[in-house]
Formats: C-alpha cells, sequence, structure tokens
C-alpha cells in the first residue's frame, strides 16, 4: 500500500479555505442580527422625497429610506405605484438621522 503524505500547497489550500469558511460563517450571523439597526438616513435623500410629494409624511419618508436602504427610487416608485408609505410607531427618525448628520460631517 502506498503512503500518503500531504503536501505544502494542499495544506495552505486547507488552511485557505478553512480561514474563508470561519469568516463567511462569523460575518453572516452579525449582519442578519443587526437588521436594519445600523443604516443611516442621508438627510438629502429625505428633501428629494419630500420635494417630489410634499403631502406624505416626513416621518413615513424616513423610515421607507431606512427599510430600503437609502433609495429613492424604491421609494418614489412606492408612491407612484399607490402603494402608500407604511410608519411604524416604533421607528425613531431623530436618532437615525442624527447618526447621519454626524456621519457626513466626519466626513467632510
Amino acid at each position: 500500500m502506498a503512503e500518503q503524505t500531504l503536501n505544502i500547497p494542499q495544506i495552505i489550500a486547507v488552511v485557505l479555505v478553512g480561514f474563508l469558511a470561519i469568516r463567511w460563517f462569523l460575518s453572516s450571523g452579525s449582519q442578519s442580527s443587526s437588521g436594519n439597526a445600523g443604516r443611516q438616513i442621508n438627510p438629502a435623500h429625505v428633501d428629494q422625497v419630500m420635494q417630489m410629494f410634499p403631502q406624505l409624511d416626513r416621518r413615513n419618508v424616513m423610515w421607507d429610506l431606512q427599510r430600503n436602504g437609502g433609495s429613492v427610487s424604491a421609494t418614489t416608485e412606492r408612491v407612484l405605484a399607490g402603494r402608500g408609505l407604511d410608519a411604524v410607531c416604533s421607528f425613531d427618525p431623530t436618532a437615525v438621522l442624527y447618526s447621519g448628520l454626524a456621519g457626513l460631517e466626519d466626513s467632510s
């Protein structure tokens, strides 16, 4: 029977695949647990939607932008399709907006 040995490229490949698998499992768990909590709303996006649709409630616009990742086009499509913007009672727009403003001030 032939003796089986591991050579250096095989060991490197196993270590690399193992590292990437562990990193993927750890990063996917942290993203799903935080959900939308870490997203920031860009005040310019809120103003842009409010200029197009002044009849909408600012809080509902902020919630929809928070929910869809800040996509102005998705919010606009929702309004134009007549689906309306749903509001959640527990949504605190001041916390998200002010943290977004702090991020904009730091980048300039």
